[in-house]
């Protein structure tokens, strides 16, 4: 009896081995014979289920943000406003090694997708589902009273974009592992100058 197959499963292990090339050598080692070879397969079986080197690397990238997603979604709960934006924000960045490699994922894709059209559009639209929860919180915060009225609402949104980013990179460049603390402390001070800005402009 031939063995059925789970092509779903199958998908989801030739993505698990290219990140954990990627995470290891970077985008330059995410050839499609050393993604085969990491998933235990051949360069045609991984031709069954991904168009090209590109889709298996965009899939990367997806599984990945997918990832946040559903962190913060089990973690959420009852959690509205900052508390939840403040939720959402340290899931994003790399405090572990799971979530390091998310970061290195996401840093190698920008130079990936620079001169890449599909690539730039599949970083986009990801990072626009991403800037819709931010968003979505903070207008949150506002009607909860957390921050002014007048509050610069795409402002804060690419803020909080911008520290993920840089937090991210210096993750993964630096040498010495991340200190968690010290990372959530910086989303913790954008949080409290939010509120502080917020109490000095109802002044």
């Amino acid at each position: 009896m031939p063995r059925i197959v789970n092509h779903d499963e199958r998908r989801r292990e030739i993505v698990l081995a290219a990140r954990r090339v990627i995470g290891s050598g970077g985008l330059e080692r995410a050839t499609v014979r050393e993604i085969a070879r990491e998933a235990g397969c051949s360069s045609g079986t991984l031709a069954h289920y991904f168009t090209n080197r590109e889709d298996i690397l965009a899939s990367c990238l997806v599984m990945s943000h997918r990832g946040v997603r559903a962190r913060t979604d089990s973690l959420l709960g009852a959690a509205r406003g900052l508390r939840a934006l403040r939720i959402l924000l340290i899931e994003a960045l790399p405090l572990n090694e799971e979530q390091l490699l998310e970061a290195k994922i996401e840093v190698c894709f920008w130079g990936a997708a620079v001169l890449n059209d599909r690539m730039r559009s599949i970083q986009n639209e990801e990072v626009d589902v991403f800037h819709s929860r931010i968003r979505h919180l903070i207008v949150q915060a506002r009607e909860e009273g957390e921050l002014g009225p007048t509050t610069d609402i795409d402002l804060a949104v690419e803020e909080c974009r911008m520290l993920i980013d840089a937090l991210s990179v210096k993750a993964v460049m630096q040498l010495n592992p991340t200190d968690p603390d010290r990372t959530i402390a910086h989303v913790d001070v954008l949080l409290r100058r939010l509120r502080t800005d917020t109490a000095a402009g109802s002044e």
